[in-house]
């Protein structure tokens, strides 16, 4: 594949170019391409497999172009006959994660994959590049469409939704939407208490509670054939909604799902922008990926933390401050290369993070001691490794499992993201 290097100011120049053409390029209605993202630790492809379209376009009708990269993989679409960029998102993946594995060194990985856009008016180009840890893009697919010639299925409505909090227009809002999974017909009050609790402990979250009036959660109403979720080192298997499961790329308590295109499928019954898989099981477990989707377990005495961090993965693009958990992630953030993520660094250009945002008394790289209890800082460990890479506090979510703690980095960049939605 041809390797390039692409610049962010070129995504920037779109954002403030062609951010508010929206009925210029698009109608009021979505499309979605499913794809299979193909490879391993060398290599890296896409493969189409099938577009779909219905309801109305959910997104900000203002903001087209993403004002960030923060993920490790970046959707273009062009105006066939001019060039011109005119809608972008970026986002993680969970194959992503999985090239970095020893089991990547040795296999090939077939993961589900798909895109939203508003429906074009006339005829695209669109690509995908990706982006590894040292940030060198390879463009890894590339196709057209042509909304008066190219066949699409339409969306299929089988799911009741649930509205646990409405703010405003799905368009002018961020649109959360829970999927339950591994709850069958005679966990009917149990599934309803649990969006509704779920609900609350995003809006009982700074930043979230501030910004209720910009959030909308919604959550679709499905069962499975059979309560619980799958658990292989614990050799139970479960016949469920989403067929989500733990040990997902060979750690225990990282539960997730890898039948995304069925989680759009069900999802399209719904506004949405992000979507939380909540999973019918006793055992911690959990993940968020950028622009992806996130899951958390229901019950326990951490959900209320779990899924405000997992949040903060898959709204803000924040990265892990921990530094001692079991990972199957291995060289990370390679040495030299300024992290992606907002609330990361590893001081190569740390002009471009929370620097403006410290007191300038304040000692880099930042003991990491009580005297420096609730002081915005530079605190060496984060990012799976206990040296080189520094975060902001002491203390966030995204380091320690406490509910409604993110430093005033996380907070920051996820008041950013929640306008950008809400324009």
């Amino acid at each position: 594949m041809k390797r390039v290097l692409l610049s962010i100011s070129v995504v920037l120049l779109g954002f403030s170019l062609f951010g508010q053409q929206f009925n210029d390029y698009f109608i009021n209605q979505t499309l979605r391409i499913d794809y299979l993202h193909i490879g391993n630790s060398d290599s890296n492809r896409i493969e189409i497999a099938s577009l779909y379209t219905g309801g109305t376009w959910n997104g900000t009708h203002t903001s087209l172009i993403e004002p960030n990269r923060y993920g490790d993989v970046l959707f273009e679409v062009f105006d066939a006959e001019s060039g011109q960029l005119i809608f972008s998102r970026s986002y993680s993946c969970l194959f992503n994660e999985y090239r970095t594995t020893e089991r990547a060194e040795t296999e090939i990985g077939h993961f589900e994959e798909c895109v939203l856009l508003p429906f074009p008016k006339k005829s695209i180009t669109y690509q995908f590049t990706s982006y590894d840890r040292k940030k060198v893009a390879q463009i890894i697919g590339s196709g057209s469409f042509n909304p008066l010639t190219d066949a699409v299925t339409p969306f299929k409505k089988e799911y009741k939704i649930i509205t646990l909090h409405k703010s405003n227009a799905p368009e002018k809002a961020l649109d959360i939407l829970f999927i339950p999974d591994g709850y069958s017909k005679a966990d009917k009050k149990t599934l309803r208490n649990d969006m509704k609790r779920f609900a609350g402990y995003i809006l009982g979250c700074t930043p979230f509670k501030e910004s209720g009036h910009k959030i909308n959660i919604r959550a679709i109403e499905g069962y499975s054939e059979e309560s619980g979720i799958t658990d292989p080192n614990n050799e139970i298997v479960k016949n469920t909604l989403l067929g989500s499961s733990y040990n997902v790329i060979d750690v225990d308590r990282y539960l997730m799902c890898l039948n995304v295109w069925k989680m759009h499928e069900i999802a399209d019954d719904a506004p949405y922008d992000v979507i939380v898989i909540v999973a019918n099981s006793k055992k911690y477990g959990g993940g968020g990926i950028y622009n992806f989707y996130c899951t958390v377990n229901n019950t326990g005495e951490r959900s209320d933390y779990v899924i405000v961090h997992e949040l903060g993965h898959l709204i803000g693009g924040l990265g892990d401050e921990y530094f001692t958990s079991e990972v199957s992630v291995r060289d990370y953030y390679p040495v030299g290369v300024e992290p992606v993520e907002p609330n990361l660094t590893t001081l190569t250009d740390f002009e471009s993070k929370w620097k403006s945002m410290m007191d300038p008394e304040t000692p880099i790289p930042t003991p990491d001691v009580r005297g420096y209890q609730n002081v915005l800082g530079v605190y060496e460990g984060g990012g799976y490794v206990a040296e080189g890479v520094f975060r902001p506090w002491r203390d966030c979510t995204m380091k320690e499992p406490i509910y409604n703690h993110f430093c005033p980095v996380c907070s920051k960049t996820l008041l950013e993201v929640i306008d950008y939605y809400a324009k």
